[in-house]
């Protein structure tokens, strides 16, 4: 390592230091605070974003020179990301997560797992068990686990990506690989419980268990197998629609892989066709691989039959299209609508997409004249197998609202695109003799290494969105609320959905017929200004007695929207708090400071 990359180091050290520190020595929330990144200084992100700068740049170095160094940037990577993944404990959070989020009822069926001491009634139990396991091993409550757990599949997602990468492409490929996968490309999902993006990890290492024992010469060394059904039934125990995501991507790999070998192999004839058996034996292996997948199959449709059945008769999210019906009923303008969609909530999975498109074209041009290898295809048809899932998730309208994860293939085959190109340029700049060309492989290889740097500055700058953690004091108001209430009052809410129920009691205890919240039913939702926009009192409001439930989070998020698109929410103010507190007709009946409960009877 030269002096001027050993400044680097040292520099990106530092900065993980600084970040580390400027932590550490922060006082935790003393209320509620809308966004978690105003809650350190721009010194502390300065911080975080040098360390993943000079991180990023030490791993690709390395894997464009072949020098030393590239474990000091994953330290400095891993040191970061470790405290920036833990933030909302340091925070002093109860949990990321909104009132309605489905990491509330992930923890409910871990709470039914600590009780009865069984099985969870679930087709994807892993993730519960693991979690169960964890809290009764150590003792910590399972929301504090969050980040950890959350942490370690982030960086098992991280290696599954480089061990595939030095299985295709050899040290320097590794290293590219690495490098394009350490950013946060799905931003938020990564810092919160969601089973299918603990199962994502597997499908890269099902890839690169399947291709290290395809490509083995002796034929006796089937070992491999055992790992690779095992890898394959943890993942559908994890989430079985990502486990038939992972089938897809095995038989496009066969096929890649094993069909350009078949037909080299059986045009051939005579002598030549004996000569070669050796070098073209390894076809046989292929089908053992697609009878793996064909295992995977049958052991994760028994799970998502009746979800199927479901979603692709009923959008459950309301598809990609809603998007666009919001954008005509709002104020927003068509560039307001770009960088609030495009930017800043699909931003970095669609930088990637750009990017695997891009090396995609390039790899095409190259089969059209004849001068690709098996390896390009397989990581451009990786690619397409991404995309085509993600159109099928969207025509289906099966999750379609939710761009990030329907696209969680298409990242995996983006992440090996550029592994791929970055080890491509590296090698034909070191071999062309012609400068100009030089100086094109040297331009591309930057213009990859800065657009993936871009790609998780802008992920670390949007994985925690605002507004989006539960505070304790939401939580022991929500807890007491779910304990007090009188059955048969209905109970209204901002922000507030029936996960908290199945949290408090677990799902097996939840009782749907006797339900404080509820995040869309309109008998459960409070008014546009608590109904004082067109009442003198509650009392007029409600037909019969009723729960109304405030927070401090309600108002901080109002608050924190523009004036002109008040007209298009449900909202109320400080204000319209006043105005109930002095309303004889509610009757404050619980309050934290942060939460209160107040019980209103109708008129007459």
């Amino acid at each position: 390592m030269n002096d001027r990359w050993r400044i680097g180091s040292a520099v990106t050290a530092l900065a993980a230091i600084g970040f580390v520190g400027s932590v550490l020595v922060t006082p935790p929330a003393t209320g509620y605070e809308s966004s978690i990144y105003d809650a350190y200084s721009v010194w502390t992100w300065a911080g975080f974003g040098v360390a993943l700068v000079g991180g990023i740049a030490l791993v690709f170095r390395s894997a464009i020179t072949g020098r030393s160094g590239w474990r000091h940037g994953a330290i400095a990577l891993g040191s970061t990301y470790a405290v920036f993944f833990a933030l909302p404990l340091f925070r002093g959070y109860y949990i990321y997560g909104t009132p309605m989020s489905d990491a509330l009822y992930h923890f409910g069926i871990v709470r039914d797992v600590l009780k009865t001491g069984s099985l969870p009634e679930t087709g994807y139990p892993a993730t519960h068990l693991l979690y169960s396991a964890l809290t009764l091993v150590t003792g910590v409550p399972v929301r504090e686990l969050q980040p950890l757990v959350a942490l370690c599949f982030f960086l098992l997602l991280i290696g599954a990506c480089l061990l595939l990468g030095l299985s295709l492409f050899g040290r320097r490929g590794g290293l590219a690989t690495l490098g394009a996968a350490t950013p946060l490309i799905l931003v938020s999902h990564h810092l919160t419980t969601l089973p299918w993006l603990f199962a994502l990890p597997y499908l890269p290492l099902s890839l690169y268990f399947a291709h290290r024992w395809a490509n083995r010469r002796r034929s006796n060394r089937t070992g491999i197998v055992g790992v690779t059904l095992v890898c394959g039934v943890a993942l559908v125990f994890y989430h079985p629609i990502t486990a038939l995501v992972t089938v897809f991507a095995l038989v496009l790999y066969a096929g890649s892989i094993a069909a350009p070998r078949l037909r080299r192999h059986l045009s051939l004839g005579g002598a030549e066709a004996e000569r070669s058996v050796h070098a073209y034996a390894i076809p046989y292996r292929y089908p053992i691989i697609l009878a793996i997948a064909g295992a995977l199959w049958y052991l994760s449709i028994g799970h998502i039959t009746h979800f199927l059945e479901t979603v692709l008769t009923t959008d459950l999210d309301g598809g990609a299209a809603s998007y666009a019906d919001t954008a005509q009923q709002t104020s927003y303008s068509a560039w307001e609508l770009l960088w609030e969609f495009l930017v800043l909530k699909w931003g970095t999975v669609l930088a990637y997409a750009g990017i695997g498109a891009c090396i995609s074209a390039a790899i095409l041009v190259r089969v059209l004249r004849r001068r690709s290898s098996r390896l390009e295809l397989l990581c451009a048809v990786q690619y397409g197998g991404g995309l085509t899932v993600a159109v099928f998730f969207i025509g289906a309208r099966v999750l379609s609202r939710n761009i990030v994860r329907i696209n969680h293939y298409t990242v995996i085959g983006a992440i090996l695109l550029l592994g791929l190109a970055v080890t491509g340029l590296a090698s034909a700049r070191d071999g062309v003799g012609g400068r100009w060309k030089r100086r094109g492989a040297t331009v591309a290889l930057g213009g990859l290494c800065v657009t993936v740097i871009l790609v998780a500055l802008l992920a670390g700058a949007v994985a925690y969105e605002e507004n989006r953690h539960v505070t304790h004091a939401t939580m022991a108001g929500a807890e007491w609320q779910h304990e007090n209430h009188e059955p048969g009052v209905n109970t209204r809410a901002f922000r507030m959905s029936e996960q908290l129920q199945r949290y408090f009691e677990g799902t097996t205890g939840a009782k749907p017929g006797d339900r404080q919240f509820h995040r869309s039913l309109p008998g459960y939702q409070l008014p546009t200004r608590l109904g004082y926009d067109g009442n003198e009192s509650v009392a007029g409001v409600y037909e019969n007695e009723t729960y109304l439930v405030t927070k401090t989070a309600d108002v901080k998020w109002a608050s924190d929207r523009s004036p002109d698109r008040q007209a298009e929410i449900t909202y109320y103010t400080a204000s319209d708090l006043a105005r109930l507190q002095a309303d004889p007709a509610a009757h404050r009946i619980y309050n934290n400071g942060d939460f209160s409960v107040w019980f209103v009877a109708p008129d007459g």
